[in-house]
């Protein structure tokens, strides 16, 4: 085990929607099967932002350490955990992203074999500071990789920034297009929205040559970045502002049945209801983005009448940490994936970063902890 400092510096959120304050917590060590890492990256997601305002989570044990997009460097390693989940050594200094923690002994995690659905899973972000491993999010300069956690070595040649992204964007939408199914020639997909879980969709739906590729969404300098990584078509939603403007828009680019697919990424309230209009008879409907906002009004006939499947997706394993690591990495010479990056922040402007993401000023904000 390397020499871990006693304490190190958080950014703690104490009260929803109050500015995050810089605080000295000791660093936790780990226990057997479990790793401390100094960060290196830690981009933030559209969850932190919501979590920071009290959306969704105002059950939590104030303070804690917000943060969960992240990518760090090995700097302590219990008993057991000289490996990574695919069986690659692990030593001091190499990096790793890594899961939340499942309890693997619920409903989910043995029955289901979901256990990134656990119902007592561990998340760092959630994990008061008043109990060890007390760093636990990754607004911080160190953080904890539980025992249960899946750990995956991050290779040369992906970038820190492109990693913390992958460990929750892309993993979620990688796991989301494998629920989806097949995606050929044949078929028609849109994309709702154009952040990060857009972008990262429209990267894998390009590579999949459907016959067509919408991605819907704002602002422009994102459906610029959307047409530069694969869609033939984009729609503005705040030119074409209703959304009858934008189904005809959709028609007019898909063909008058409408998509095959279409996938949710957004978050937009009302974006369930457009995208069931958006499809055609037999189409897929993937919903990912809407995880707030309380309750919707939807045309529920609609979807019985067009015969549509409806997916979703919470979350994912190790096997798409995995797997977003390897499409980055196979995939940097097509994507400039640095484009999905925006301004890079020290730990203690992490509350203007927020506010930033919040403006929707920033594609991915990163913080960096360490410098």
């Amino acid at each position: 085990m390397s020499s871990l400092p006693s304490t190190a510096r958080a950014a703690v959120l104490t009260a929803f929607g109050q500015p995050l304050e810089i605080r000295e917590l000791a660093v936790g060590k780990p226990e057997p099967g479990a790793l401390t890492v100094r960060v290196l990256a830690s981009t933030i997601c559209g969850t932190d932002v919501h979590f920071w305002r009290g959306e969704g989570n105002s059950h939590w044990r104030l303070p804690v350490v917000l943060g969960h997009e992240i990518v760090g460097e090995v700097a302590a390693i219990g008993a057991g955990a000289e490996v990574d989940s695919l069986g690659e050594p692990l030593a001091i200094g190499d990096r790793v992203v890594w899961t939340h923690g499942p309890c693997g002994h619920c409903h989910n995690c043995t029955v289901a074999k979901h256990p990134e659905w656990c119902s007592n899973i561990k998340m760092g972000h959630s994990h008061p500071i008043s109990e060890p491993p007390f760093m636990a999010g990754t607004f911080a300069e160190y953080s904890y990789v539980w025992p249960s956690s899946g750990r995956v070595k991050v290779p040369d040649g992906v970038a820190d920034g492109w990693a913390s992204a992958a460990s929750c964007a892309l993993r979620t939408v990688i796991s989301a297009f494998e629920t989806l199914g097949a995606i050929d020639e044949r078929h028609t997909v849109v994309i709702q929205g154009a952040g990060p879980l857009g972008l990262f969709a429209t990267a894998i739906a390009s590579l999949k040559q459907p016959r067509r590729l919408v991605v819907v969404g704002a602002p422009a300098e994102r459906l610029e970045l959307a047409t530069e990584w694969g869609a033939d078509e984009v729609v503005d939603i705040t030119v074409d502002r209703t959304p009858e403007e934008r189904r005809r828009r959709v028609r007019d680019a898909v063909g008058a049945r409408g998509a095959d697919v279409a996938l949710e990424l957004s978050g937009g309230r009302g974006a369930f209801a457009e995208g069931i209009e958006l499809l055609g008879d037999g189409g897929r409907y993937m919903v990912v983005g809407t995880i707030g906002g309380g309750s919707q009004e939807v045309n529920a006939p609609m979807i019985v009448w067009k015969a549509l499947t409806i997916f979703s997706n919470k979350s994912a394993f190790t096997d798409s940490y995995a797997a977003a690591i390897q499409f980055l990495a196979r995939h940097r010479d097509r994507f400039d994936w640095n484009r999905m990056l925006s301004r890079t922040y020290p730990l203690e402007r992490t509350t203007e970063a927020l506010e930033s993401m919040e403006r929707f000023a920033e594609i991915k904000a990163v913080i960096r902890p360490n410098g």
